[in-house]
């Protein structure tokens, strides 16, 4: 069920996005120790049910030489790698043929671009158009953009100066969600396209086990669930297997993919000792339900006596 997993590497990053989830920026050294990240990656590689390892940040490819030593650990287990990027490094075409080469011969499948109108402050578009016109030498590595997008902000105007860069290229529209800077923008920037009406627009979008810089691990790659008590380890560089087992043994996490958000938002509304979540009526991303319920671990035991009788009933 579990074939791959995530690691984010750091906080540093060339940019300081007024709606980055992590908050990075140059002058952040939040991350992993280099010995603890390699250690990671050997045992990730080594692990026969894991077939792809994901890398995000921060910026990865600002310490190119060890992102490339993680890739190729990898590659020499015979395993794929992703990767997440800005796409600063498309200023240099030279870098980007050499990159490109590097990608396909250790095993990169995916190379997901972040830009938008908030990265264009930081990277210019004609950076992006660079890698998306080389990639097109490399169709073994799908290429995508990710336009995260406000009322204000939509990325019409990157979208138009990408031109005949983007033709066969996936580009995706995601509305903002509150967490990280994007919290103190204004809530009428929020597009809010979803709603709590709708059973089908309730369930979690799937799993994949994230080892975070901050430590911990999650259940998730979004953004918001960083924010969240839904932490998987208590200890340090946990074993995949480990991480696999506590998410199977979860009670809250199997009642979440067996019942959806619905099941604990009818509690939170039926019940007084939960009148501090206020749960929206519409949502940018189910991820918000998700953070609103999960923020603290007093949420969660507060939930506990609950899940405790759903348990007792399965039984």
């Amino acid at each position: 069920m579990y074939e791959s997993v995530v690691i984010n590497l750091g906080a540093r990053c060339n940019a300081t996005c007024e709606h980055c989830c992590f908050s990075c920026s140059p002058s952040k050294k939040t991350s992993m120790e280099k010995s603890e990240i390699i250690e990671l990656v050997k045992s990730f590689s080594n692990n026969l049910k894991i077939k792809v390892i994901s890398f995000t940040g921060g910026e990865i490819f600002l310490n190119y030489s060890f992102l490339k030593e993680l890739l190729e650990i990898v590659h020499s287990c015979g395993k794929k790698s992703t990767l997440i990027s800005n796409g600063f490094w498309g200023a240099n075409v030279e870098k980007v043929k050499i990159y490109f080469k590097d990608m396909k011969e250790l095993g990169v499948t995916n190379l997901s671009i972040s830009h938008d109108d908030f990265h264009a402050k930081f990277v210019k578009t004609d950076c992006i158009k660079n890698i998306l016109e080389e990639s097109r030498k490399y169709p073994s590595i799908r290429v995508v953009v990710n336009i995260a997008v406000s009322k204000s902000n939509m990325g019409n105007k990157v979208i138009e100066e990408l031109d005949e860069a983007a033709l066969g290229i996936p580009l995706t529209k995601y509305p903002l969600i509150a967490v990280g800077e994007a919290e103190n923008m204004a809530d009428s920037e929020f597009q809010k396209i979803y709603s709590i009406d709708n059973l089908e627009q309730l369930e979690c979008p799937g799993y994949e086990p994230v080892y975070h810089f901050d430590g911990n691990v999650y259940p998730c790659c979004s953004p918001a669930v960083f924010d969240t008590a839904l932490i998987l380890n208590d200890r340090a560089c946990q074993s995949f297997d480990k991480t696999i087992e506590k998410m199977n043994a979860n009670l809250l996490l199997y009642i979440m993919r067996k019942e959806g958000f619905r099941w604990f938002i009818e509690i939170v509304m039926s019940n007084q000792e939960f009148s501090h979540i206020q749960i929206e009526e519409h949502f940018s991303s189910i991820c918000t339900i998700c953070r609103q319920l999960f923020k603290s671990e007093e949420n969660i035991k507060l939930f506990t006596p609950y899940m405790r009788e759903y348990y007792e009933q399965m039984l």
